[in-house]
């Protein structure tokens, strides 16, 4: 992009507020060199990255901190085996630590796949580390242990200098030698140990001279019996610093080894430390990422310039690029023209350096090639440059430079010659960048370009409100329609004399061009009562929406609680299945008992007592969410009444409690009440009928003795609900008479019949196996049931 725009949008002073959000000089760098991009998909991966370091803030507690040293020119050095001092390797490990943190932090690969990235530039240094470790403790001192040399050198001196210490102590704690001493201390000159000496025992007392006190009243003497311990104390010290130099020897060596994974590793910290410096900006800007849009659309909903203090700025809608590529912004001089040309041009600029701009979440912005900008006073003079030649050569620039996919922002277009050539000009100027289809915002006081832009579509005008009660600009954008430049309200505010404003007014009156000026505020009022119903016709849509929202969560929260109710149900009816197999198998051992016996009368009491067992087992109901049918709430015995679970009707033989006991199809069921609803007219009707029916048929089958029940049932014509009963009758005396396989003729049909029975079947633990005839004996339309022996 155009460095110069750049510097006249206040792009470097946001750089400064970046660098003041980082934590090392390395990642300043890069944010001194940060510069927009111009291809989309680049400016989507910056954003990316810059997102997902805001969602790294939000989601995670522990920072990792990021300050770490340059050492480029320490690995350089390595590189080149040069000794590193003490400090230059313990900046190393301090980088190293700060590397392992961050590679143990940042490892969600879903939620920060680009942060990884950059991690994935950084080794791992477990084995350096280790290495660090072995030579330097906490404190960043070399241990004892970094060599078994360096140990034994400092027990050694350790051991000497203990020695020393207790012989000078004696030699200072001596009675007779008390008149010799300065003071009776012991301290150390030139890395040995010594004694303050007065000057006029200079010679009573044999030693050498290290030093003398400023009054020169003190010489620090060593003992000439010490010689030989001090000696040899500095030996081992001389020996000591050598093998320490040996040390730092093989740890260059081995950063040299490891230099290029170090300088990725700074590398990649440098770009993450930036990455993070773009989140805290965006927090403490309350910034977000705009929606990426295409062909120059720009829609920034109060989008608000970064630079003006929160309590001081105002924000604004600038909607650009899309049924018009021109704003043609008019008003009031300081009415906030010029510093709402800057907010879009800096906002873009951020926008394509990766960073968030000041805006609602739903605003949308294009990516530009370039942002070409003409403001300010462009007097020249070095070059002997006028302000209108300032001016007029930067608009050659723009006209010669511009396309289609550039921004182009001009500031008072026209301005600094000759009203009536000036607006001709930028009309001219206007007509050659509409036919580039650049976008385009322009300020102006000229009406000529409020005319052109009224009359010519794709430009649209614009102003920045005035409030005419306390003659103060609201700083307001108001896209629709041209606005006055207010030059005799502000006249009248600084204190232009009535006489000469009351003239002023007088002439402009003559000239013609008051109409004009009604009609701007007349249209004015009209976009004001628009925005006005919009405003309000926002708010109750979002009134609606919250609404809706609120409706849509209570809905997922009863679908979940019938979701839960629903899943209880089925594990209760699961158990009750469980007991029903149970008694079931009792009831076969029972039967098969009684065949065996061949006592008829004992199997009549046996099958009625079975029967009571199983009508003493309550069945479960399930949920029926789309079950049209209304709760019965008061019924009586003696009521027909439709029981849901067994689709079908039944009468009401007792009731106790939540607990109601119905008759249906000749069997005796225990129900809830909540299973029962209102039987119509016919459905009970049909009821009646079939329990005569039961009633004389089960009459006659009682009649029957084992010897002539039959091997087979024909229910073909009839219902699911008309045919089981009858089915039940004939499996129970086929199952008690020993008959096994027996054969129901269900006919072919539509199939219905004969899968609803197949299910039945299958549910009867009595029953091994269900099979349809192989075509000798009805095909599908016979089924085979065999029983278990």
């Amino acid at each position: 992009m155009n460095k110069r725009s750049m510097r006249m949008l206040g792009f470097n002073k946001i750089k400064q507020q970046l660098m003041r959000e980082t934590s090392s000089c390395l990642s300043r760098k890069l944010v001194n060199a940060l510069f927009p991009v111009q291809q989309s998909q680049e400016v989507a991966r910056l954003l990316t990255e810059t997102e997902e370091a805001v969602t790294y803030r939000l989601r995670e507690k522990n920072m990792v901190s990021l300050a770490i040293f340059d050492i480029y020119t320490v690995l350089d050095k390595a590189q080149r085996e040069i000794l590193l001092t003490p400090r230059e390797c313990t900046d190393i490990w301090h980088n190293i630590g700060i590397y392992d943190d961050l590679r143990q932090h940042i490892t969600d690969r879903e939620t920060y796949p680009l942060l990884c990235q950059y991690i994935d530039d950084i080794a791992d240094f477990s084995e350096l580390i280790r290495t660090f470790t072995h030579i330097f403790d906490e404190d960043l001192q070399i241990r004892d242990t970094a060599s078994s040399q360096l140990q034994q050198l400092r027990q050694r001196m350790r051991d000497l200098e203990g020695r020393t210490k207790r012989y000078i102590q004696e030699i200072v704690q001596d009675k007779d030698k008390q008149k010799y001493f300065q003071e009776a201390l012991v301290t150390v000159r030139n890395a040995r140990y010594v004694i303050p000496i007065k000057q006029e025992y200079r010679y009573a007392f044999p030693g050498i001279v290290h030093d003398t006190s400023a009054s020169g009243a003190t010489l620090y003497m060593e003992p000439l019996n010490m010689v030989d311990m001090n000696n040899e104390l500095q030996t081992v010290r001389v020996r000591e610093q050598k093998e320490i130099e040996r040390i730092f020897q093989v740890l260059t060596h081995t950063i040299h080894m490891w230099a290029e994974d170090l300088h990725n590793a700074t590398q990649a910290t440098a770009q993450v430390d930036m990455i993070f410096a773009k989140a805290k900006l965006a927090e403490r800007m309350h910034a977000c990422r705009p929606k990426m849009a295409r062909h120059g659309r720009i829609h920034l909903i109060q989008a608000r310039h970064p630079l003006v203090p929160a309590k001081q700025v105002v924000a604004n809608t600038i909607i650009l690029g899309d049924t018009y590529r021109m704003l043609l912004i008019t008003g009031s001089n300081t009415g906030g023209k010029t510093v709402l040309m800057k907010t879009l041009g800096l906002l873009v600029c951020m926008h394509q350096a990766g960073l968030f701009i000041p805006v609602e979440a739903d605003s949308e912005l294009a990516v530009f090639h370039d942002v070409l900008v003409d403001i300010g006073d462009e007097q020249d003079l070095t070059q002997n440059l006028s302000t209108f030649s300032g001016h007029m050569t930067q608009l050659i620039y723009i006209l010669k430079h511009c396309r289609v996919d550039d921004l182009v922002l001009i500031d008072e277009l026209g301005s600094g010659t000759d009203p009536a050539e000036g607006s001709a000009i930028a009309i001219a100027l206007l007509e050659a960048l509409k036919q580039r289809e650049t976008v385009v915002m322009v300020t102006t006081h000229y009406n000529e370009l409020k005319n052109y832009a009224y009359q010519t579509t794709g430009i649209e005008n614009g102003h920045v409100e005035f409030d005419e009660r306390t003659l103060q600009p609201t700083y307001r954008l108001q896209i629709g329609a041209a606005g006055s430049s207010h030059a005799f309200s502000i006249s009248e505010r600084l204190g232009l004399p009535p006489d000469v404003l009351a003239r002023a007014k007088e002439i402009r009156k003559q000239a013609g061009d008051m109409d004009m000026e009604q009609v701007l505020a007349k249209v004015n009022r009209q976009a004001k009562w628009l925005d006005e119903k919009e405003r309000i016709l926002k708010k109750r849509l979002q009134d609606v929406g919250n609404q809706a929202a609120q409706l849509y969560r209570e809905k997922q929260q009863l679908q979940a609680q019938y979701q839960t109710v629903l899943e209880k149900a089925k594990a209760e009816a699961q158990e009750r299945k469980r007991q029903l197999r149970v008694e079931s198998e009792q009831i076969i051992r029972a039967l098969k008992e009684a065949r065996k016996q061949s006592l008829k009368e004992k199997t009549d009491e046996q099958i009625a007592g079975i029967r009571k067992r199983i009508n003493d087992l309550a069945i479960p109901n399930l949920p029926a969410a789309s079950d049209k049918r209304a709760d019965l709430l008061n019924i009586n015995v003696g009521d027909f009444v439709y029981l849901n679970s067994l689709h079908g009707v039944g009468q009401v033989t007792a009731i106790q409690g939540k607990q109601v006991t119905a008759s249906i199809r000749g069997m005796t069921i225990r129900v809830k009440r909540s299973d029962i609803s209102q039987a119509d007219t016919q459905e009970i009707q049909a009821a009646q009928q079939r329990e005569k029916k039961a009633a004389t048929s089960e009459k006659t089958h009682s009649c029957i003795r084992p010897k002539t029940v039959a091997t087979e049932i024909n229910i073909i014509g009839e219902t699911y609900v008309d045919a089981l009963p009858r089915v039940e009758r004939f499996l129970d005396q086929a199952l008690v008479a020993g008959y096994s396989p027996v054969k129901i003729i269900h006919g072919k049909g539509s199939g219905a019949l004969r899968r609803q029975i197949h299910s039945y079947l299958r549910d009867l633990p009595f029953v091994t196996s269900v099979v349809l005839d192989d075509g000798d004996n009805g095909g599908a339309g016979v089924t085979w049931v065999y029983f278990s022996t």
